[in-house]
């Protein structure tokens, strides 16, 4: 993204400063990935690779009006589309009613959603993360429904099923999968069999500022080992389901 963008991009992230995700029964509904309904900010792959992301926050009037938020996050859609290509990002929700802001973003890729966002985010086959760098650090738990089955698994458990696929998220969102979960890294918890977020997301607890980097800088000026990052990072790994693939669009016909 050429600087333009990142810039328009920015002022839209900190206009819509992210609530994170609290009282988890809320986060996602139903335990199932075709009806989804989130309360919070949160996001959600389809198996075509298309990544939603739904955003809420509230107005603040003293800043911007909603005719003018509106108005910059179409400008910064159609900056990142004329650089990218057409499509490559959609707003395809927002409202604004009450002072309650909820804005949903559809990503033609998990690339888009990285660009865009300037953030950490893989979505695709366990083999494909190992070639992009992914060090599958663990622990990793075993889940089976909505419940961890078992704690502390070396990382060469999950790393046998190539024939899963697998989300590496900085973990700033609770993240919906279209199949069942079967491993978890250690910093995450389950929200039921296809959703699962970082394990310090509560009813109090606030998100915004825990997004991990990857600039080998925590901060303090000190250096960070790769695998001290990858650590940090929520690894949600999932066997697909049958109709994973099918377009968003598709789903709401059935």
């Amino acid at each position: 993204m050429k600087k333009s963008s990142f810039a328009m991009a920015a002022a839209v992230s900190a206009a819509l400063l992210l609530t994170g995700c609290s009282m988890l029964d809320q986060v996602i509904g139903v335990d199932s990935w075709k009806e989804w309904t989130p309360s919070r900010t949160s996001l959600q792959v389809y198996g075509d690779g298309t990544v939603t992301e739904t955003i809420f926050d509230r107005l603040d009037q003293d800043w911007y009006t909603g005719d003018e938020l509106q108005d910059m996050i179409a400008r910064s859609m159609n900056e990142y589309n004329a650089e990218n290509g057409a499509g490559s990002l959609n707003v395809t929700e927002y409202s604004d009613e009450g002072g309650e802001v909820r804005v949903k973003l559809v990503y033609k890729t998990p690339e888009d959603y990285v660009r865009y966002n300037n953030v950490v985010f893989f979505s695709g086959s366990m083999l494909e993360a190992e070639m992009e760098g992914y060090l599958f650090t663990g622990p990793f738990s075993s889940v089976e429904g909505s419940e961890i089955m078992a704690k502390d698994l070396d990382a060469s458990e999950p790393l046998a099923h190539k024939e899963y696929s697998v989300v590496v998220s900085d973990g700033l969102h609770a993240v919906q999968v279209p199949g069942k979960i079967r491993y978890v890294s250690s910093n995450g918890t389950v929200i039921n069999s296809h959703a699962a977020a970082p394990a310090g997301i509560s009813a109090d607890t606030e998100t915004e500022g825990d997004t991990v980097y990857l600039t080998g800088d925590p901060g303090n000026g000190s250096e960070v080992s790769d695998r001290e990052l990858d650590a940090s990072l929520l690894y949600i790994i999932y066997e697909k389901d049958q109709d994973a693939d099918l377009l968003p669009s598709e789903l709401q016909k059935e």
